[in-house]
């Protein structure tokens, strides 16, 4: 375990398109809130100007827009990780180990919890350089609701870059892989479902859902909200984990 994760984050320290795309990142962040500042009284997100938000509540409004950028990037550096290794056929070394494979998977898992810890940094740091700039306001807002905002939503991106990686092992296919990733970004299935739950009268099955639980404004002082985003994040890493880890075990050498 320990030496496929080391092989897994000197690929990942190594890698220039993870580099590339938090630079991107940021540099999209920033020209956002330039664009926003434009039009800043005319933007307001539940009766608050957005230049008057602090920053949990800027962060929701910004990961609620569709489609959520950080999704985007998160599914594109989720594919090319793995398929780099993939089409290199490094795989091929330890794919006849079991227990290598669960490794392999596990380790592919925490360099991507990695990678999102760097996007909510680099995040934070393109907020906070934007808002100040153009904005006058770096506030960020009650701490405690801050930092279980933080969590809460690493927690379900997390989930989101393992279901995109679940996809990515299984298609094998890297224009399959990113179209279905910038799918679920745009949280096409999850807005399909809620408007064909509304037309069935006491059926709420949408608020459940990965995606629609990921961009919904939530109240991190209720705990009913607390319980049901970790309840959706924990259930969706347990289930994507196991079905990922079950494929890579069935693994055809030859595919």
């Amino acid at each position: 375990m320990i030496n496929i994760l080391k092989m897994d984050f000197h690929r990942f320290r190594n890698n220039k398109i993870m580099y590339l795309l938090l630079l991107l990142f940021c540099a999209f962040q920033i020209f956002g809130i330039f664009m926003m500042q434009q039009y800043s009284q005319s933007i307001e997100e539940g009766g608050v100007v957005v230049s008057r938000m602090n920053e949990s509540e800027f962060i929701q409004y910004n990961i609620s827009q569709p489609s959520s950028w950080m999704l985007i990037y998160i599914a594109v550096f989720s594919i090319y990780f793995y398929m780099s290794e993939y089409n290199s056929g490094f795989h091929k070394n330890y794919i006849s180990m079991r227990n290598a494979r669960i490794y392999s998977v596990l380790s592919k898992m925490l360099i991507l919890a990695v990678f999102i810890i760097l996007l909510f940094i680099t995040l934070l740091m393109s907020d906070w350089i934007g808002r100040s700039l153009f904005f006058g306001n770096a506030s960020l807002g009650d701490l405690g609701f801050f930092v279980k905002l933080l969590v809460g939503q690493f927690l379900l991106h997390w989930a989101f870059s393992i279901l995109i990686l679940c996809i990515a092992m299984i298609a094998k296919n890297l224009l399959v892989s990113l179209t279905a990733g910038f799918i679920l970004a745009l949280n096409v299935v999850g807005m399909s479902l809620a408007a064909l739950e509304s037309l069935v009268e006491g059926i709420h099955l949408s608020k459940y859902l990965l995606i629609n639980t990921l961009v919904r404004i939530k109240d991190f002082n209720n705990t009913g909200e607390v319980m049901h985003t970790t309840f959706v994040a924990v259930a969706a890493i347990a289930v994507f984990t196991f079905i990922v880890v079950r494929y890579k075990i069935k693994e055809d050498l030859n595919v």
